[in-house]
């Protein structure tokens, strides 16, 4: 197994662990507290705020993990012919991008409320 294959596995199971952690908070099983979920002095003032933002948060993971695991897939596919250094570019910037789309979605929510 060569570097390329070994980092498309383990962004495809960070990928994984996105949806995991997505489909609790999309479903609005997480209530309040200061370990798990978009957690701000605005959010856990008001529980009516928490699911709310939670919920779009947890869409944004979800949605997160599918991208990062479809951009781990293009890479094991594509990796043959990739510089291993190029892979993990490609690759933290899908994870770096999806994350930070999540938390301007989140704070752009919570600004609304």
């Amino acid at each position: 197994m060569n570097e390329v294959t070994i980092a498309a596995l383990i962004f495809a199971g960070v990928g994984v662990v996105f949806i995991g952690l997505g489909i609790p908070l999309f479903q609005k099983r997480v209530p309040p507290n200061p370990w798990y979920g978009c957690r701000t002095t605005k959010s856990l003032s008001d529980e009516k705020i928490w699911y709310v933002v939670n919920r779009a948060t947890g869409q944004d993971m979800i949605l997160a993990g599918i991208l990062i695991i479809f951009s781990s897939l293009a890479v094991f596919m594509f990796g043959s012919k990739m510089n291993p250094g190029n892979a993990a570019v490609v690759l933290l910037s899908v994870l770096i991008l999806s994350t930070a789309g999540m938390l301007v979605d989140s704070l752009r929510i919570l600004r609304r409320m």
